[in-house]
C-alpha cells in the first residue's frame, strides 16, 4: 500500500469572505499538487472562517457557502484531496460544523464536530449538539451520512476536532488522523497543544496531520497558525507560530521550528493582529496619542514590528503590493530590511502625538520622542493646557464663588486632560484614514484605571490583555536586546525604549509630578498576581490572602488587605468601562474581554457580600 502524501494548509481568513477564503484554498490546492501531494487538509471553518457569529444561522451564508464548495469542487487540480471546513445545515434543520472531504468533481464524505469538549469561546452558542448519528448533509443534489473518516486512495482518513470526537471514531486502524483546527494564540499553551498532538499520534498509533489558522480573523482572536506532523508518539515537524504570510502549505519533511522567547512572541502577536487590522479595514497605518510611557512605547514598537516582519516574511515584492494596495508609497528596496521600514514605511504608517498638559514633565516628552525616532514614526508635539483652562473655565462659570479645586475636584480634573487629549488625536486618524489606537493594558482595565472618553479613545486595544508588570518586562528586554523577527536572525532595536523602561509608571495627571500608578493603585506585580488567582485559580479574596501573605512577605497583613479589597472593589464597579472598551487581542489565559472572557453582570454589589467575611 502506498504511503499518503500529506500536506496541513494554513490560510489567514476574513469571516463571511467566501470567495476571498476560496481563492485561497485553490491557490494551495494547485501548490500541493505541483509538490505531488495527495491530501491537503484546511483548518476548521476555513471557507467561511471562524468568527462568524450569529451569521452561522443565516440561511443565505449556509447557502452561498455550499456554492462555494461546489465551486472549489470544479476548479480543483486532478490528483488532489482535500479537506475542507464549513458550515452545513443537517437534516435536522440545524447548522453544525462540518468538514467535508473532496476532490475534483466529488464530495468524498461529510464530517461534522461531535461536542464542544472543553471550549470557552463564544462559538459553542452557534451551533448544536449532542451530536446525532442518523443526520445527514445535502450539498447539491447529493446526500451524505455524515462520518469520523475518509477512504483516500484506499488508506483510512480519521477526522479529529478535539477529545469529545473519541467514541466517533472507529476502532480500526488508522492511516492518517487529521485534526483541523482554530485556536487562538495563548500565552503558555503553544507548547502544550504541541505536546497534546504528540501524545495523540502515540494514542491512536498513527500518523497526525494538524492544521490551524492564522492571523487575526475578524478583530479579537489570534489564530497561531501552528501546524504539527507527529507519528506514533514522535514529532516530525513543527511549522513556525504567528506567520504573516497568507497561505502556506507545511509537509512532514519541513523541519522542526524554533519558537521565538516569550516577549518577542508576545509582540509579534500584536504586531500580527495591528496588521490584520490595518490590512482588512484597508487603514493608511495608525494614529497614537504618544505619552512617553510603558504602553504607548510598546504599542508603537508593536506597529514597526508587524512592518519589518511582513516585509521579512513576504518579501520585497509581496510586501510592496500589498503595500501600495493600501496607497502607501514604496521604494526601491535599499538592502537593509530594518533602515528600510523605520526611513520609508514608518513615517507614513504610524503616526505619534505627544499631548503635553500644564502637569506635563519632560521625562516623559522626552521619551516619547526618543522612541519614535528610534522607530522612524511621524512625530508631533502640542500641548492641551489651554483647552483644560478653557473646559475649567467654563464649568466654574456655573458654580460662581466655588470654583474647581485639587483638593475637591481630584478626579475631576485629572480626567478633563486626558479627555482633551482625544479630540485631536482623532481628528489625525480621522483626517489621514489611520487607526486609532488605544492603550489600556489589561492591569488598567481590571480595576478602571483609565478615563472613558480620555485615554481609552480608539478602535483598537492591542495590549489590552496584557498585565502591566508583564509589559514592564518586555519593555526592559526590548531596551536591552531588542526583538527578534526570526529566533537567531533578524532583529528590530529599539534602544530609546530605556527612556521608558527607566521610568515608573504614571497617568501624569496630578501637579507636583510625584504621582506614579503604583500610589494610586498598588505594586502592579501584586495587582496582577491577584487577577490571576481570581480569574485562572477561581480563588476568593480570603483563599488569596495566604498566598500574598507567602509570597509577598515584605508587606504587612493590613497592606494586603487593602490591596485585595481595592481590587474586588473596583473590579466590580468598572465592568461598564470593560464593555465600552476598544476591541483587544486575547493574548494572556485570565482575558477580561467582556464579549468573550470575564462575564460579569453591569449592576452588582460591589462585592460587598462576597467580601463580608474577609
Amino acid at each position: 500500500m502506498s504511503i499518503l502524501k500529506c500536506a496541513a494548509a494554513r490560510l489567514n481568513t476574513t469571516a463571511l469572505d467566501l470567495r476571498g477564503n476560496a481563492k485561497k484554498i485553490l491557490k494551495l490546492c494547485v501548490e500541493a499538487q505541483n509538490q505531488g501531494l495527495d491530501l491537503v487538509a484546511f483548518p476548521e471553518l476555513a471557507l467561511t472562517g471562524y468568527n462568524c457569529g450569529d451569521m452561522f444561522n443565516h440561511p443565505h451564508l449556509i447557502k452561498n457557502a455550499i456554492n462555494s464548495l461546489l465551486e472549489i469542487k470544479y476548479s480543483m487540480p486532478e490528483n488532489i484531496v482535500a479537506t475542507i471546513g464549513l458550515p452545513l445545515l443537517g437534516s435536522d434543520n440545524k447548522v453544525y460544523d462540518s468538514y467535508v472531504c473532496l476532490k475534483k468533481g466529488q464530495i468524498l464524505g461529510v464530517a461534522c464536530l461531535h461536542s464542544f469538549y472543553n471550549a470557552k469561546d463564544a462559538r459553542v452558542r452557534f451551533f448544536t449538539t449532542p451530536f446525532n448519528e442518523d443526520l445527514s448533509f445535502v450539498i447539491g443534489k447529493e446526500s451524505f451520512k455524515v462520518t469520523s473518516t475518509f477512504k483516500v486512495k484506499e488508506q483510512k482518513v480519521g477526522i479529529y476536532f478535539n477529545a469529545g470526537d473519541t467514541q466517533f471514531l472507529t476502532q480500526d486502524k488508522l492511516d492518517v488522523l487529521v485534526c483541523p483546527e482554530a485556536t487562538r494564540f495563548e500565552l503558555y499553551e503553544t507548547q502544550e497543544h504541541l505536546n497534546n498532538l504528540v501524545a495523540l499520534s502515540a494514542k491512536f498509533e498513527t500518523k497526525v496531520v494538524a492544521t490551524n489558522l492564522v492571523g487575526c480573523e475578524s478583530g479579537s482572536d489570534i489564530f497561531d497558525g501552528l501546524c504539527v506532523f507527529a507519528k506514533n508518539g514522535d514529532l516530525l515537524t513543527v511549522s513556525d507560530i504567528l506567520s504573516f504570510k497568507e497561505t502556506s502549505l507545511i509537509t512532514e519533511i519541513c523541519e522542526v521550528a524554533k519558537f521565538l522567547d516569550e516577549y518577542d512572541t508576545i509582540v509579534k502577536a500584536v504586531a500580527l493582529g495591528l496588521f490584520d487590522w490595518m490590512k482588512k479595514t484597508y487603514a493608511h497605518g495608525f494614529a497614537l496619542s504618544m505619552s512617553g510611557g510603558a504602553d504607548s512605547g510598546l504599542c508603537a514598537t508593536c506597529v514597526a514590528y508587524g512592518q519589518l516582519a511582513a516585509l521579512h516574511e513576504l518579501g520585497y515584492d509581496n510586501y510592496k503590493a500589498l503595500m501600495e494596495s493600501l496607497k502607501f508609497e514604496v521604494p526601491a528596496f535599499s538592502g537593509d530590511e530594518e533602515s528600510f521600514i523605520k526611513k520609508y514605511m514608518m513615517p507614513q504608517v504610524l503616526t505619534t502625538v505627544y499631548q503635553g498638559s500644564s502637569v506635563s514633565g519632560s521625562v516623559t516628552r522626552e521619551a516619547a520622542a526618543k522612541v519614535s525616532e528610534n522607530l522612524g514614526a511621524k512625530h508631533f508635539e502640542w500641548s492641551i493646557a489651554k483647552l483644560v483652562e478653557d473646559y475649567v473655565a467654563l464649568v466654574n462659570a456655573t458654580t460662581p464663588g466655588n470654583p474647581l479645586s485639587w483638593e475637591k475636584d481630584d478626579l475631576t480634573l485629572q480626567n478633563i486632560q486626558a479627555r482633551c487629549r482625544a479630540p485631536s488625536i482623532w481628528m489625525m486618524a480621522n483626517r489621514y484614514n489611520k487607526l486609532l489606537i488605544t492603550t489600556c493594558n489589561a492591569s488598567e482595565d481590571a480595576v478602571g484605571y483609565c478615563t472613558m472618553d480620555g485615554d481609552t479613545a480608539g478602535g483598537v486595544a492591542p495590549i489590552g490583555d496584557i498585565s502591566k508588570s508583564r509589559i514592564l518586562k518586555i519593555n526592559a528586554h526590548i531596551a536591552k536586546n531588542g526583538l527578534e523577527i526570526e529566533a537567531g536572525g533578524l532583529k528590530l532595536n529599539v534602544p530609546n525604549m530605556s527612556y521608558i523602561s527607566a521610568q515608573a509608571p504614571t497617568a501624569e495627571l496630578r501637579p507636583g509630578g510625584t504621582q506614579t500608578d503604583e500610589h494610586d493603585l498598588m505594586p502592579y506585580v501584586i495587582l496582577d498576581r491577584i487577577h490571576f488567582l481570581h480569574q485562572n485559580d477561581v480563588l476568593s479574596p480570603v483563599e488569596i490572602l495566604p498566598i500574598l501573605q507567602k509570597e509577598f512577605a515584605s508587606f504587612s497583613e493590613d497592606d494586603l488587605k487593602l490591596f485585595i479589597r481595592r481590587y474586588f472593589t473596583k473590579l466590580s464597579v468598572n465592568q461598564w468601562k470593560r464593555e465600552r472598551g476598544a476591541t483587544t487581542f486575547h493574548i494572556e489565559k485570565t482575558d477580561l474581554n467582556a464579549k468573550s472572557g470575564f462575564i460579569f453582570p453591569l449592576l452588582n454589589d460591589g462585592y460587598k457580600s462576597l467580601l463580608e467575611d474577609f
